[in-house]
């Protein structure tokens, strides 16, 4: 958070009140988790590739619109409760079973002392009326899902941020449709009305430049309503000159030592010899020097993920049985697996998503570090991470989801022959990777339609009674 309000200072002289209920935009930056990561992302994690550069990219769209929601999670919930807009609210940290923190605050809390990362004990002493939101994770990517969904009608380019409330949509080619770079960002939050209430769209902050970094910063120092749009290279290396030093994608202790040596804008930074910046951090200084001079133009990528196979199962009465819970899990993975969307492909990511007693979700990731379609390797992977993570408090259902998947499994190798037994089965024991091919086959098809052949009267007259066809069992 240090970073988030070292950013929204520096942007305080040019982002004024917000006329939204929630906050003002330095605030929002400033209580923003992510408000200096990297835009490029796939909504878990913030890395980077130099692969943007002047001249255009050989994929993705060079100009970029970044539209951005400061507190997204706070904002949602503030729309299902609207008797605590006006209230002292805090959403707490996802993920935490002890010694729970703050994740996000309203403005009311904010002009208490209230600040993101503290502690409930420390809060509710700062601000005794202070209203505490458990996070519901499935809620917040239901909307995120949506919000993509409808973008997507406009722009074939969509990417996803690091953070939930941000998103970067691909520009090149729109202007044929939609007119002028202020119309094209009209038209998108115009589609934001489909999915989201109102008074969410007008707070929006919008940025249009070219490349992720330039829409970023455009919409870091955008008002709802008031987009800020950098049409051209020259036109945006003139705006980041007047960035601060915090906009940059890259660790807090090079933002330190830069504003110790009295750098405090991307001009300033300009203005040192690129050979003093690599001795000094590396790679980081490079491309810091790269992105500061709108030399490197990363493209928004476009972002795909298959759709996910999803199994869900409610529990009669709210329980807090881990057995019940593990119980639960092997009737939906069977569910899930048996999927005729499943076919063919072998699973890699899950996610468990889990419905508290008293409102909220609860969810944990997992991943497979080889993709399998054996239930018992799938089932003793979600039971572990659900015994190292477990929900805060009883659950009324459970909902299991395979949101990435791996190649169909290789038979090429299922009898493993050997120099000295061949392909044979004669000694009875068969190799693993004919069982796992045998409990596939009865997951698609219900049933295993695999014979062997047996040996019974080999010197019989009558051929009928040579050999016999039994099922093959394992």
């Amino acid at each position: 958070m240090a970073h988030s309000r070292a950013l929204a200072a520096a942007f305080s002289d040019t982002l004024g009140r917000s006329s939204s209920a929630s906050s003002s935009p330095a605030e929002d930056a400033r209580r923003s988790p992510h408000a200096r990561s990297m835009p490029h992302g796939s909504g878990t994690a913030a890395t980077t590739t130099a692969t943007g550069v002047r001249g255009g990219a050989k994929r993705g769209s060079r100009m970029a619109a970044c539209l951005w929601l400061p507190t997204f999670e706070l904002r949602l919930e503030l729309v299902r409760f609207p008797d605590l807009d006006s209230t002292s609210v805090a959403l707490l940290s996802p993920g935490e079973s002890a010694r729970r923190t703050l994740w996000q605050v309203s403005e009311r809390a904010w002009d208490a002392g209230v600040r993101p990362g503290q502690l409930i004990s420390q809060a509710v002493s700062l601000c005794p009326s202070l209203t505490l939101l458990d996070p519901d994770p499935a809620h917040y990517d239901a909307a995120v899902e949506a919000i993509l969904e409808a973008l997507s009608a406009r722009t074939p380019i969509v990417e996803p941020g690091v953070e939930r409330g941000k998103v970067f949509l691909g520009m090149d080619g729109l202007g044929r449709l939609y007119g002028s770079p202020k119309n094209q960002l009209r038209a998108m939050l115009r589609t934001l009305f489909d999915v989201l209430p109102r008074p969410l769209v007008a707070s929006y902050r919008v940025g249009y430049a070219p490349g992720t970094f330039g829409a970023w910063t455009a919409a870091a120092r955008a008002t709802p309503g008031g987009p800020v749009i950098v049409e051209d290279d020259a036109s945006l290396a003139r705006f980041l000159s007047r960035c601060p030093v915090q906009a940059l994608p890259v660790e807090d202790e090079m933002v330190t030592r830069l504003e110790r040596l009295s750098i405090r804008t991307l001009g300033d930074l300009v203005r040192l010899p690129e050979p003093a910046l690599v001795a000094q951090f590396g790679q980081d200084g490079r491309d810091a020097l790269a992105w500061a001079t709108a030399r490197r133009i990363d493209p928004v990528r476009p972002w795909h993920r298959p759709r996910p196979i999803r199994a869900s199962l409610e529990f009669a009465d709210a329980t807090g049985q881990l057995e019940v819970w593990h119980a639960a899990l092997d009737r939906l993975v069977e569910r899930a697996l048996a999927r005729d969307a499943r076919r063919g492909r072998s699973i890699h990511e899950m996610r468990i998503i889990g419905h508290l007693e008293g409102g909220g979700s609860w969810s944990v990731d997992a991943i497979l570090r080889e993709p399998t379609a054996e239930k018992g390797r799938i089932t003793y992977l979600l039971r572990s991470r659900m015994e190292l993570d477990p929900p805060p408090r009883a659950l009324t259902g459970l909902v299991l989801e395979f949101t990435d998947f791996g190649a169909p499994a290789a038979q090429s190798e299922l009898f493993e022959a050997n120099a000295e037994q061949g392909r044979t089965l004669a000694d009875g024991k068969v190799p693993p990777s004919l069982k796992e091919a045998v409990r596939e086959l009865r997951l698609r098809l219900g049933d295993s339609p695999l014979y062997r052949v047996v040996e019974l009267d080999p010197w019989s007259r009558i051929p009928e009674r040579r050999h016999a066809l039994l099922r093959f069992e394992v």
